[in-house]
């Protein structure tokens, strides 16, 4: 079976509902109208080729056979590109070295166009990218771009540097970066009291980057 293939109809249903959120086979099926069987079967395929995987089994609070979790395996990117001179479909494989890829590829699908250029010229720029863990959308309006990040390198400085950025988009306009930033420790413990900064931080951030799967681990927490 071609890989793209995987990506089609009823398949791509369930990729889909697991992205949401790790799902047993049963759970799966209610989200996406399909027979409980059609779905198993189609997880065995989807495992076969690495694009999901096992979980542990979960306890169940009431009696009956307990429930296996899926998760996806791995990130890819399936593509195609039309234009006169050049016709081509691929599908790649994304490593956790491909940093800068996955972070446009976020950025294209979370951000409005006209914040695209503005957050690629910061992070270019800043270097942002090498030295967080974490990087995510907050909000934007016309004047100004909020992002929340998580890193261990030289906080002080990181927020001297980089809390508000001014930059000049290609339409000529300015539109001001805010980087809300914090070290892993200072978000757990603001969690942990309930501060509603920090959980409204955790809540209403967009993944751009999660290199450790920081946002993910805080996630649990809220």
């Amino acid at each position: 079976m071609e890989l793209e293939e995987l990506f089609c109809k009823s398949k791509w249903s369930i990729l889909k509902e697991l992205a949401k959120g790790d799902k047993s086979a049963v759970e799966i099926a209610k989200k996406t109208s399909q027979s409980i069987s059609n779905v198993s079967q189609q997880l065995i395929i989807l495992e076969a080729h690495n694009l999901v995987k096992k979980l542990k089994q979960e306890k169940q609070k009431k009696r009956g056979k307990p429930r296996t979790p899926y998760t996806l395996a791995q990130e890819i990117l399936v593509f195609s590109f039309l234009k006169p001179g050049l016709a081509e479909k691929s599908v790649i494989k994304l490593r956790d070295a491909d940093l800068f890829p996955k972070f446009v590829l976020n950025a294209y699908f979370t951000l409005r166009e006209e914040d695209h250029y503005p957050v690629f010229k910061f992070m270019c720029e800043s270097e942002v990218i090498k030295k967080a863990d974490s990087v995510c959308f907050l909000q934007s309006n016309e004047k100004e771009i909020e992002l929340f990040i998580i890193t261990e390198e030289q906080l002080l400085d990181f927020r001297e540097k980089y809390s508000n950025v001014h930059i000049t988009g290609l339409d000529g306009k300015t539109k001001k970066i805010i980087s809300w930033s914090h070290n892993k420790k200072e978000v757990e413990e603001g969690l942990e009291k309930g501060e509603e900064y920090f959980v409204n931080l955790v809540k209403n951030s967009k993944e751009l980057i999660d290199k450790k799967e920081c946002l993910k681990g805080l996630r649990q927490r809220t």
